[in-house]
C-alpha cells in the first residue's frame, strides 16, 4: 500500500461531487497555475509521443543547466522528485539514513524500502520547527527539505551550511530537497546548488511540476557532481521522462519571469490567508516562507481528521498530517496557499465549522 500524499480528489468524485465544486488545498502547487502559452507547448508535445525520447535528454539537461548556471553533466532529470528519492536510496542502500523531521514522508519510505534504518533528527515545535546544531548520527545519508514540507520554514543559511559541513566531515551524502525553493522570496532564497563544488557528496533535488502547477507531468531533476550523476544515471531505468514531458521541461526551464511573478503573488496571497487564519482562536499557524501553511488545532473539540471530513463535505480538501514523523497525532493539517477568492471560500467554511460569526 503506497503512502498517502495530497491531491486525492478522486475520493470526492466517487461521492458525486462535481470537479468544478472541488477546491483542493491538500496539494502545494503554484496557485497561478501553468504559465501562459502552456497549452501550445502541450500540443507540440503530442508529436513527441510517436518517438522514443533522447536517452541522454541532452536538450532538457542543457535547458535546466542554463537556468541553474551549472554544467549539463551535473543534471539528472527524473519522473518527479519522488522517483529520484528512491533512485538515491537504491544507489546508496544506506544501513542508516538521517532525516530532519517532520518532513516529506517519501524519504523515510525510500530508506526503508531499501532495507535501511531511519534516524530522525527532530525539528522541535517549540523552536518554530527550525533546525538546531548538526547532529552526529552515524548515518551514510541525510535527507532535509528546504523550505521544509510541511512546516514551510526555510533553513537559515548558516545553519544549513553547518549541517553540510558536518556531513562532509562524516562522509555522509547530503540530499537537500528544494522542491519549494522557487516560491521563496528573493531575500531568503539560498539554493544549495551553488555549493556543489564545495561538497562533492551533495545532491540537490528540484521539482518543475510544483513550480509550474503541472503535477500530472511528473518532472523533476537533481543537481550533483558529475560522478554522482553518472552513477545514478547508470542505474536509472531507460527513458525515465517521457518525450512530451521532456519537451515541456525544456520550455519551462526558461520561464524565470513567470516564477518571479509567482513569488510576488504568493507573498501577497499567503499574507492575506495567514492574517485571517490567525483570527481563528481554534488554530495556531506556523510561519511559512513557502506556498503552504501548517496549522495546529488548539482546542479539544476538533481533530484534524474530523475537520478534514467536515471540509470534504463542502468540497474542500486539506492535508492531514498524521503520517508526518514528529507531529502530534490528529492535531496538525496543512493547507496550500491559493488565490484570494479560493482562500476566502476556505476561511468561510472554517468559520462555519468552528461556529464563528462571519
Amino acid at each position: 500500500m503506497r503512502g498517502r500524499h495530497g491531491g486525492n480528489i478522486w475520493s470526492l468524485l466517487e461521492k458525486g461531487i462535481s470537479p468544478a465544486e472541488i477546491l483542493d488545498f491538500s496539494v502545494d502547487l503554484n496557485p497561478l497555475g501553468p504559465p501562459p502559452g502552456w497549452e501550445a507547448v502541450l500540443r507540440e508535445g503530442l508529436q513527441e509521443a510517436v518517438l522514443y525520447p533522447d536517452p541522454a535528454y541532452r536538450d532538457l539537461r542543457q535547458a535546466i543547466a542554463a537556468a541553474e548556471g551549472i554544467s549539463p553533466d551535473r543534471v539528472l532529470p527524473g519522473n518527479g522528485t519522488a522517483d529520484l528519492i528512491h533512485l538515491i536510496t537504491r544507489w546508496i542502500k544506506p544501513e542508516r539514513a538521517a532525516v530532519a523531521v517532520p518532513t516529506f514522508t517519501e524519504y523515510e519510505r525510500a530508506v526503508r524500502a531499501d532495507g535501511g534504518e531511519v534516524i530522525p533528527c527532530p525539528l522541535q515545535e517549540q523552536n518554530g520547527f527550525l533546525p538546531g546544531p548538526a547532529p552526529e548520527t552515524g548515518a551514510q545519508l541525510l535527507f532535509l527539505c528546504n523550505p521544509n514540507n510541511p512546516t514551510g520554514r526555510i533553513w537559515p543559511r548558516d545553519r544549513l551550511l553547518e549541517w553540510l559541513v558536518s556531513c562532509d566531515r562524516q562522509g555522509i551524502t547530503a540530499v537537500v530537497d528544494e522542491a519549494y525553493m522557487d516560491f521563496v522570496e528573493d531575500d531568503l532564497r539560498v539554493s544549495a546548488v551553488g555549493w556543489l563544488d564545495r561538497f562533492p557528496r551533495l545532491i540537490v533535488l528540484r521539482s518543475m511540476t510544483k513550480s509550474f502547477a503541472v503535477p500530472g507531468l511528473r518532472l523533476g531533476y537533481l543537481a550533483a557532481s558529475e560522478t554522482i550523476v553518472s552513477e545514478l544515471g547508470g542505474i536509472q531505468p531507460p527513458w525515465p521522462v517521457n518525450g512530451s514531458a521532456a519537451l515541456a521541461g525544456r520550455w519551462l526551464a526558461g520561464q524565470k519571469g513567470y516564477l518571479e511573478e509567482s513569488r510576488r503573488s504568493i507573498r501577497i496571497f499567503r499574507q492575506g490567508l495567514w492574517e485571517q487564519l490567525q483570527k481563528l482562536p481554534d488554530l495556531r499557524c506556523v510561519p511559512s516562507e513557502a506556498n503552504f501553511i501548517l496549522c495546529r488545532l488548539a482546542g479539544p473539540v476538533w481533530g484534524a481528521r474530523r475537520l478534514a471530513a467536515a471540509l470534504a463535505e463542502r468540497g474542500i480538501l486539506i492535508r492531514t498530517c498524521d503520517d508526518f514523523t514528529g507531529l502530534e497525532e490528529d492535531r496538525f493539517f496543512r493547507i496550500a496557499v491559493r488565490r484570494p477568492e479560493q482562500n476566502e471560500r476556505l476561511l468561510r467554511a472554517l468559520k462555519e465549522i468552528f461556529g464563528h460569526a462571519g
